[in-house]
C-alpha cells in the first residue's frame, strides 16, 4: 500500500467485477487439469489467466487507488485475455506484438502513480510495502516487454541460443509480480515501531527476495544447477526469516491468520523447489515423482500463497470478516496442498478440486462484515 495514499474505500466492491475476475481464476483452475480431458498442454493457459489477467488486472487497479478500474485497467483485461488465448495457440508474432503493447500499457499506468526511474526502490525512508508494490507493477512490464522479445527470438530472431529461453519456461515469471504484490500486502500489516533493526531487516528482505528471484531466473536460462540449488537454498531461509518476522512483528488481526497461512505455502513451495531441482538430476526418480512435485510447487505458489494475497486485497474493505477463519484455511490446504495436485494424475480427484475450489472462494466471499453492535446490543450482551 502507498502509505501516504490508504486504498479506496470503493475499491473492488463491485460485485460484478469481483465476479468476473474470480470466474477468471475458476476457468483458470480448471485450464489446469483440462489436459486430462483433451490431450494438450494447457498449463500456458492455466498459468497466464492467472497470472497476468486476474492477477495483473488486480495489481494495476490497486496501484490507480480509484473507486472503479479506469479504462486503461479494462483495456489491458480485455487484451491480456486475448493474449492468453495467442500464446495458448502458438500465434506468437500477434503476440508478441500484443505483448509489446501490454508493456507499455502498464507503464502508462505505473508512471502516473512512481517515478519513471524507479529510485524510490533504493530510498531506505520509503516503506517496503510500497517498494514491493511498485517492484510488483514495474516487474509487470519488464516481463511483457521480454516476453515480446522471447517469442519474436524463438520464431523469427534466434539472437539467443538458449534452450531455456522459451515462453513455457519464461511463462512462469509473470508469477513474480503477484507474488510481490503479495509480500506488499503483508508488510502493509507490520508494527512500524520497533527501531531502526525492523526496519534494516525489512529492507534487507526486500533485496534478498528481489535479486534472488532475478539470479535464479538467469541460472536457469544458462542452465546453471549447482549455482540453481544454492539460490533456491538462500531464498528459502530468506522466507524463513520473514516467516518469523512476520508472526512476531505482525499486526493482530484477521488478515494475519491468512497471511501466515499464505507464508506457510511460501514455505513448502521453497521446498518443493528444492527437491525438484535436486530431482532433476536423477532420471529415474524424476520420472515417477517429476510432475507430481512440480504441480505440488506450482499450486503452492499461485493459489497458496499469491491467492491469499489476492484475495485479502479484494476483500480489503470488507475485514474483519464474519467467518471461521482457520476453517477457510483449512478447506484452503485440503484444496490446494493436497486435492489440486493429486488431481493433476486423476480425472476423479481433478473434479473434487475444481468443485471444491469454487466452495472455498464462495465461503470466503459468502460472509459479510462485521458490523459494530451500538449500546443496547453492547449492553444485552453484557
Amino acid at each position: 500500500m502507498r502509505s501516504e495514499s490508504p486504498i479506496n474505500p470503493q475499491f473492488f466492491l463491485d460485485a460484478r467485477l469481483r465476479a468476473f475476475i474470480l470466474g477468471i481464476m475458476v476457468v483458470a483452475f480448471f485450464f489446469g487439469f483440462a489436459d486430462q480431458i483433451y490431450n494438450r498442454n494447457f498449463e500456458r493457459l492455466h498459468i497466464f489467466l492467472f497470472n497476468l489477467c486476474a492477477g495483473g488486472f488486480i495489481i494495476l487497479y490497486h496501484t490507480e487507488n480509484t473507486a472503479r478500474p479506469s479504462f486503461r485497467c479494462y483495456l489491458f483485461l480485455a487484451a491480456s485475455l486475448l493474449y492468453a488465448l495467442l500464446a495458448f495457440f502458438n500465434l506468437y508474432p500477434p503476440a508478441a506484438l500484443l505483448s509489446l503493447f501490454l508493456g507499455v500499457l502498464v507503464e502508462t499506468i505505473r508512471t502516473r502513480v512512481f517515478p519513471i526511474i524507479p529510485h524510490d526502490l533504493f530510498d531506505p525512508s520509503v516503506p517496503v510495502s510500497d517498494k514491493y508494490h511498485h517492484a510488483s507493477i514495474l516487474c509487470l512490464s519488464l516481463a511483457l516487454f521480454i516476453a515480446t522479445f522471447v517469442l519474436l527470438n524463438s520464431t523469427a530472431l534466434h539472437w539467443l541460443p538458449y534452450k531455456s529461453l522459451t515462453l513455457n519456461v519464461f511463462f512462469l515469471g509473470f508469477s513474480f509480480p503477484v507474488s510481490l504484490i503479495t509480500m506488499s500486502v503483508m508488510f502493509s500489516f507490520i508494527r512500524r515501531d520497533d527501531g531502526p533493526l525492523s526496519h534494516l531487516l525489512q529492507q534487507a528482505f526486500f533485496w534478498l527476495i528481489n535479486l534472488g528471484v532475478i539470479v535464479f531466473f538467469l541460472f536457469i536460462i544458462f542452465e546453471m544447477q549447482l549455482a540453481k540449488v544454492t539460490i533456491a537454498v538462500t531464498l528459502f531461509l530468506t522466507v524463513l526469516l520473514i516467516f518469523a518476522f512476520f508472526l512476531r512483528l505482525g499486526m493482530n488481526m484477521q488478515q494475519k491468520q491468512f497471511l501466515l497461512s499464505g507464508m506457510v505455502f511460501l514455505v513448502f513451495t521453497g521446498i518443493t523447489g528444492i527437491f525438484y531441482i535436486i530431482l532433476a538430476r536423477y532420471p529415474a526418480a524424476y520420472e515417477q515423482w517429476g510432475r507430481l512435485l512440480l504441480s505440488c510447487h506450482a499450486y503452492l505458489s499461485l493459489y497458496g500463497w499469491s491467492l491469499s494475497g489476492l484475495l485479502i486485497l479484494i476483500r480489503w474493505n470488507d475485514f474483519p470478516l464474519r467467518l471461521n477463519s482457520l476453517l477457510i484455511i483449512f478447506f484452503h490446504w485440503l484444496v490446494i496442498g493436497i486435492l489440486a495436485p493429486i488431481g493433476k494424475t486423476d480425472p476423479f480427484t481433478a473434479v473434487a478440486a475444481v468443485i471444491c475450489y469454487c466452495l472455498f472462494l464462495h465461503l470466503f466471499f459468502a460472509e459479510t462484515k462485521v458490523r459494530p453492535m451500538n449500546g443496547a446490543q453492547q449492553h444485552e450482551r453484557r
